[in-house]
């Protein structure tokens, strides 16, 4: 159904259109995700992170709800509703309604004249279709492996690597952002796949020649304008390129400098940072999001570029009558709606925006302006996580972990929702006595919880460590450590006592916390008093100052067992009479012994301890790549990872999987082992059959916030 209503159009016609286009999606009459704000003016909801927007030709916007792992409509009225994706994050639902389907932090979008929607599925590598008059959705290019290869063949058969965006030429073939690839790839009305630009090395060249041998580097945004040229956000050249119908590649903007200049000047003479999207008008004017520039810059007819909306200052100061007055924070695609006014994701405002091309005037369409932290709220595969770390079961069945360069605690709930229950994230150690979530906290890292549901967390605080506690009302306390670093304060309150480096804490059955200390060879406790005092004092000192304390745990019984990273060993402290003995490990530098007597057996490297319900030892081996278990019978075998550094593995068997810096374990109730896969910024799950699962964390990194600029800017990214 074309739009052809003028501006001042009748309510009655716009009512039937709207009617008419409700008959495609059954969200619209049942608003089956109320939970995110279905059925609700999209200006109220929490939009966080959007990646892609497009619109139909009845002007109703979609936009690729990243940080949701959705597809969600704005139609005329401003109501928001999903029209694509279950939340999680992963691959599924080819064939079936796409309101099921996982999707896997959804980037660019483009809606043919059908309808259809065609969705550059980043992370997995795919780009699906969801078909207007049923809402099935299928794959139509991209065979789910991160890679290179297929040209010539079926797009289904062909490896992508991470696709950013997609667009549609007048003919209805489909184009492809092929960021990783350094390519823009083409999909014929047949599936054929081939390059149409770019010959795979991220550089620069090849300008006026065939876009087939020139260099780009991480393409993200595409558009045709009406004449069928194809404009790219070259964001990594910082220049917006463009490939004419005889398929001649030029730069129209941008001298690849990472800066602003060039304002009123020839675009081509003019800096940009990073551009990400691009639009084109009938009139012949381009539009650039300016990204790291927080503009909207206009290239016309003439190849003069100018800015028409951004100041360059990231604060927010609201809706405005001005374009040019209005700041915009990292500004990340564009698009055009019915009547030629230019939408915009205002992305780390986090609100879509529309600027009218008349009057000049800023409005919001989408967004309330809040956000949630790296997927807090979704679910746990929709979060960032940055070196995850210690980890811990609380009363209530969550699983809480250490999200380190965060300067986070988080918890994985039962359903698997994933939420920030400490530290605002900020570096410090103030807000003792006051809620968890408005506590500073620098890079926790060790963690466990007592049977009173008290989760303790170790974290540096001034040249030394510290311990504080959070109780189940969600407040925060010291506990122990007084700021210095040393090891003083033994037979005294443990607030008063100083630290080294803090590499484990666990509590026993009875509450009290035993602390690992890489750098002072005794393992200390903490009394339900608060008096800090070595454990086995006179029996340990028999081992001399060698030994590196490195993971710590308790079983059943109140026998203590310390990992030694420099001993190669886990030495066992007997809860009767305090004698300290070897436990597992020959002390060779070394990996072997599976499936033999444990005493036998060279752990390289034993880091995180963790006791099954079954009373059976668990051993993270960070170095390794491994987890390994040791039985009631003093056995030693392998659980998990190959042993090869990597990730893979989800959804099968536990030893195919590849782990990377396995780090520190716990146990559920049921038996599932949970552990942080630090290196690869994940959370895993093993159950009790031994199939592994991610439970958070995904392919990315850098993120501070969802929409927020990276801390530190890796411009040669995959």
């Amino acid at each position: 159904m074309d739009y052809k209503f003028p501006p001042g159009m009748i309510a009655g016609a716009a009512l039937l259109c709207l009617l008419q286009f409700q008959t495609v999606f059954a969200a619209d009459a049942r608003y089956p995700y109320k939970d995110i704000g279905d059925g609700k003016p999209a200006t109220s909801v929490i939009l966080t992170l959007v990646d892609g927007m497009a619109v139909d030709r009845d002007d109703n916007i979609y936009i690729a709800h990243r940080s949701k792992n959705r597809i969600r409509r704005i139609d005329r009225r401003g109501t928001i509703t999903t029209v694509a994706g279950n939340g999680d994050a992963g691959f599924g639902g080819d064939g079936g309604p796409a309101l099921k389907a996982s999707l896997n932090f959804p980037a660019g979008l483009a809606v043919d004249r059908q309808g259809n929607i065609f969705i550059a599925d980043r992370n997995n590598h795919r780009v699906r279709k969801v078909d207007r008059r049923e809402g099935i959705i299928t794959t139509v290019a991209g065979n789910g492996t991160a890679g290179w290869g297929g040209d010539d063949g079926p797009a289904t058969a062909a490896s992508l690597n991470f696709p950013s965006a997609v667009a549609l030429d007048r003919a209805g073939d489909l184009y492809i952002s092929d960021r990783s690839n350094n390519r823009i790839r083409k999909v014929d009305k047949k599936g054929v796949i081939a390059t149409v630009a770019g010959r795979g090395l991220p550089e620069y060249g090849g300008d006026f020649g065939p876009a087939a041998d020139a260099f780009l580097k991480y393409p993200f945004g595409i558009v045709f304008d009406k004449a069928d040229n194809l404009y790219i956000a070259d964001r990594g050249n910082n220049r917006v390129r463009k490939v004419d119908a005889r398929g001649v590649i030029t730069t129209v903007a941008g001298d690849g400098m990472y800066a602003f200049s060039g304002d009123y000047g020839p675009a081509t003479r003019a800096s940009l940072a990073f551009p990400t999207g691009v639009a084109a008008d009938d009139e012949g004017n381009v539009y650039i999001a300016d990204r790291n520039n927080n503009r909207i810059r206009m290239i016309d007819s003439l190849g003069i570029i100018s800015t028409i909306a951004g100041t360059g200052k990231s604060h927010y100061n609201g809706d405005n009558e001005i374009a040019s007055e209005t700041n915009l924070h990292l500004p990340f695609a564009l698009a055009l709606d019915a009547n030629k006014n230019l939408l915009v994701v205002d992305r780390s405002h986090f609100r879509v925006r529309r600027i009218d091309r008349e009057t000049h005037s800023v409005r919001t369409v989408a967004g309330s302006g809040e956000f949630l932290f790296k997927g807090d709220g979704g679910p746990g595969p929709g979060a960032s996580l940055s070196a995850p770390s210690g980890i811990a079961m609380d009363g209530k069945g969550n699983v809480v972990f250490a999200d380190k360069q965060h300067h986070r605690i988080r918890k994985i709930d039962p359903k698997g929702i994933i939420d920030t229950i400490a530290g605002n994230g900020f570096q410090g150690s103030e807000g003792d006595g006051g809620p968890a979530l408005k506590a500073a906290i620098y890079l926790p890292s060790a963690l466990t919880a007592d049977r009173d549901g008290n989760i303790y967390l170790a974290s540096r605080s001034g040249i030394g460590w510290n311990i504080r506690k959070i109780d189940p009302q969600g407040k925060i306390s010291l506990l122990a450590g007084n700021g210095q670093m040393g090891t003083e304060g033994d037979g005294g309150p443990a607030m008063r006592a100083s630290f080294y480096a803090i590499s484990d804490i666990s509590a026993d059955n009875k509450g009290v916390l035993y602390v690992a200390d890489q750098s002072n060879p005794f393992v200390r406790k903490i009394d339900k008093n608060g008096t800090v005092s070595k454990v086995a004092e006179n029996s340990w000192k028999e081992l001399g100052d060698k030994v590196h304390p490195n993971g710590v745990a308790a079983d059943a019984a109140g026998h203590i067992y310390v990992s030694d990273s420099a001993g190669c060993a886990i030495w066992r402290i007997d809860a009767a009479d305090g004698k300290v003995s070897v436990f597992a490990g020959t002390g060779d530098f070394e990996d072997s012994g599976d499936d033999g007597p444990a005493l036998s057996a060279g752990i390289r490297s034993p880091g995180g301890l963790a006791f099954s319900p079954q009373g059976e030892l668990y051993v993270a081996e960070e170095q390794s790549n491994r987890i390994r278990r040791i039985d009631k019978n003093g056995i030693i075998s392998r659980v998990a990872g190959t042993g090869e550094p990597g990730f893979s593995g989800d959804g099968g068997a536990a030893t195919d999987a590849r782990l990377k810096g396995p780090h520190r374990m716990v146990f559920d109730a049921k038996g599932n082992l949970y552990f942080t896969d630090r290196d690869n910024n994940h959370v895993r799950k093993i159950d009790a059959r031994g199939v592994i699962a991610s439970v958070a964390g995904n392919q990315n990194i850098g993120w501070m916030q969802d929409g927020l600029e990276v801390r530190i800017t890796v411009q040669d990214f995959p």
